[in-house]
């Protein structure tokens, strides 16, 4: 800031230069109280120690618009002409934006509705937050957050990104993370934090964590300052939520023990998976050990005292990473709604902490489209029939037979829908959701069988989401496979059934395994797992081909292709092509006693079942 020169104009002061007198004195007055002075606009910008962290709890901290007096180390900018395009990417936005307008739209209620780009507090909101959104005048709205990492090494800042807009907006909305020594000079960007677009159109549901160690360059400084920024998107943009921030590091002080909890995904469907995660920043001093997280999932119906894992299994990704981990099936009978999990974290040093898993439910996905055609053994959801128990989930249906641990048959419908770029979960487990007292078959019971754990349905036909594609991995859609069958012309058949998808199809797939004993890589079985699973002696499917359209139980005609296959489950046949297995729907019927297609009219469904597929 400059000031004009005083001048003395016969014998008394101007009165401007007596008002900037004024004001000079009132911004080295605040200065020397660790604040800064912009116009109307304080802002308490002393460094503060690590462990620091803050979730806008507590909503007195902004009362009074462009005040950021009450939120220690916290600063927030407008952003104005920082880039003169729109969709910039901010990753390339490095230069000082302090001198752009200090921001923040306090006491604000809707973030569907509010329309003023920049910096904003909505504090009447469940759970609060302070949130970016880009505009024609906030071209790089930000936060900056002062540290004083003296003594400090490791620094990790980590916090979560929450789309608080619930509207149909639906912009890419990208958010960085930078850093600098010091307060003057340009920012240096941290690609490994970066979030390409942490908003989804029509929800507020989307959660996106992000947790990065800082550079070296970071570490026992007096001031470094850390910048959270947004740009200026193409379309109306969405308020992204800047929340639990939370940043630790070795030495340096106290590091108390905390956890940051996520869902994925964090909008689910009753009847489906979600992963449940709480990633904990362990306390010093001394150091934890024995840290375990217990989650209460009481308000989706499952346990109230849910162990994680940090083990490598129920979903756990990593072992001894501190990521503490659930996969979590969503029970049908949930009705849709927001969801706040509470997870008790603690430490054999009896330290204890808490963490939130947000997660959004929504209505049962129709599992009828499944059965579209007919179900072929008439099994019902009746325990009191337990070899023919229908057991639904959103992704697919079933008859399961208890005392093979095995389904009789597996049906789903495939279409482009169902498919995407999810990768392969790997999650086998029991199926927990089978009536209580049965024998829940676990991922190890088929070990030094030397069968696979073979799909039915298989797990690149569910790849839309990480819970579609989990969701196969139950062990009620297993059966014991000769690996030669499993990942021979049964694996082929299955990439042909998505090809024909691609090529603008749409399918009804039936499959199972039928009759006693089989031979895999170590040799002939009738069962595993004690007796307590049977090994099939075939193989079967038979798939209905539809082109994509509506009304598919009235479209089924007399020339609909149907493909149908049974195969021995047995090695030697790897190489063999699956047409050499082609059978008709009568010769499927014969071995298993089902009754194909009962939903399509007679005169039709007789036709499709006694013609052997030959193209």
């Amino acid at each position: 800031m400059q000031f004009q020169n005083l001048k003395v104009r016969q014998g008394y002061l101007c009165v401007r230069t007596f008002a900037a007198l004024i004001i000079f004195f009132a911004l080295v007055l605040s200065l020397f109280q660790g604040h800064i002075f912009v116009g109307s606009v304080l802002a308490d910008t002393n460094a503060q120690t690590v462990p620091f962290s803050q979730n806008w709890a507590n909503t007195n901290l902004i009362s009074v618009a462009d005040d950021w007096s009450g939120v220690p180390g916290i600063i927030g900018y407008r952003g104005d002409n920082l880039t003169n395009a729109t969709a910039t990417d901010p990753q390339t936005i490095l230069v000082d934006g302090s001198a752009t307008p200090v921001n923040v739209w306090a006491n604000q209620t809707d973030p569907n509705t509010f329309l003023s780009g920049g910096v904003a507090e909505f504090d009447t909101l469940a759970n609060p937050s302070v949130a970016l959104n880009g505009s024609g005048t906030a071209d790089a709205p930000h936060i900056v957050i002062n540290l004083n990492t003296s003594g400090t090494t490791a620094v990790n800042v980590a916090y979560n990104l929450r789309d608080l807009d619930g509207s149909a907006d639906d912009a890419v909305q990208p958010v960085a993370l930078q850093y600098r020594v010091g307060n003057t000079g340009n920012y240096t960007n941290i690609p490994s934090a970066f979030v390409a677009d942490a908003t989804t159109g029509g929800s507020a549901t989307q959660v996106t964590p992000v947790s990065v160690v800082l550079p070296a360059a970071c570490e026992n400084q007096p001031l470094v300052q850390l910048r959270i920024m947004t740009t200026n998107a193409n379309g109306n943009d969405e308020w992204v939520g800047i929340d639990d921030i939370n940043i630790t590091g070795t030495g340096g002080g106290n590091v108390n023990l905390s956890g940051i909890g996520a869902a994925n995904p964090s909008t689910v469907a009753a009847g489906s998976a979600t992963l449940l995660t709480v990633q904990v920043t362990p306390a010093n001093n001394p150091a934890s050990t024995g840290i375990t997280v217990t989650g209460d999932l009481s308000s989706i119906g499952l346990s109230n005292a849910q162990t994680f894992f940090d083990d490598g299994t129920n979903g756990d990704v990593t072992a001894g990473d501190n990521i503490f981990s659930y996969s979590a099936t969503v029970p049908g009978t949930q009705t849709a709604g927001s969801r706040a999990l509470p997870a008790a974290i603690s430490d054999a040093q009896s330290r204890t902490a808490s963490a939130t898993i947000n997660l959004n439910v929504t209505g049962v996905i129709d599992p009828g489209v499944h059965l579209t055609l007919g179900n072929p053994s008439n099994a019902t959801p009746d325990p009191q029939k337990p070899t023919n128990y229908l057991l639904v989930k959103p992704q697919y249906v079933m008859s399961y037979h208890r005392d093979r641990g095995i389904p009789n048959w597996v049906a789903w419908h495939l279409d482009p829908t169902w498919l995407g770029t999810t990768d392969r979960q790997d999650s086998f487990r029991p199926d927990t959701s089978l009536p209580a007292g049965w024998y829940q078959v676990q991922a190890n019971s088929y070990s030094g069988s030397g069968f696979d754990r073979g799909h039915h349905i298989p797990s690149a036909d569910r790849t839309a989401s990480v819970a579609d594609n989990d969701s196969t991995f139950f062990m009620t859609n297993m059966m014991p496979q000769a690996p030669d069958n499993n990942q021979g012309p049964w694996a082929v058949l299955e990439n042909y059934c998505r090809d024909l998808v691609n090529a603008g199809n749409e399918l009804y797939i039936y499959t199972g395994g039928a009759g006693q004993g089989g031979v895999g890589s170590s040799g002939a079985a009738v069962t595993v797992d004690a007796g307590r699973v049977t090994v099939p002696a075939k193989t079967w499917k038979v798939i209905v081909v539809l082109p994509r359209g509506a009304n598919d139980t009235d479209r089924v005609q007399k020339t609909t292709r149907v493909i149908a296959v049974i195969m021995p489950n047995t090695q030697g046949i790897r190489s063999t092509p699956w047409t050499n297995y082609r059978v008709s729907v009568k010769q499927v019927e014969a071995l298993t006693g089902l009754n194909f297609f009962t939903n399509v009219r007679p005169s039709v469904r007789n036709i499709l079942k006694i013609r052997k597929d030959d193209r």
